[in-house]
């Protein structure tokens, strides 16, 4: 009869939505597992990030020693060359004075 008919047409249904409801109960599942591990890479990435952190610390640090370093050594030669060009002048001026320059007639 025709309840029958519909009886049957529902069952169908009831299979359909049961098959639906366990593939979306299945891409529920692998969304909890994506969800995790994502939130395993946001960690990781945080960790990271705290490292890097460090990093530009300890570079910082190590330009500025280096810096500090070459200032160091800038001043070092400044010194140095002044020295040179004071004795360079002054053994030029007793040369002068042991073989004066005779100038060309």
């Amino acid at each position: 009869t025709r309840f029958e008919a519909l009886d049957t047409k529902f069952e169908a249904l009831d299979t359909r939505f049961e098959a639906l409801d366990t593939k979306i109960s299945a891409l529920d599942t692998k969304f909890e597992t994506l969800d995790t591990k994502f939130a395993a890479l946001d960690t990781k990435f945080a960790a990271l990030d705290t490292k890097f952190g460090v990093l530009d610390s300890k570079f910082e640090a190590l330009n500025t020693k280096i810096d500090t370093g070459l200032s160091d050594v800038t001043q070092k030669l400044v010194i140095y060359l002044g020295g040179i060009i004071v004795g360079v002048t002054t053994l030029l001026g007793v040369l002068n004075r042991i073989f004066p320059v005779v100038p060309a007639p």
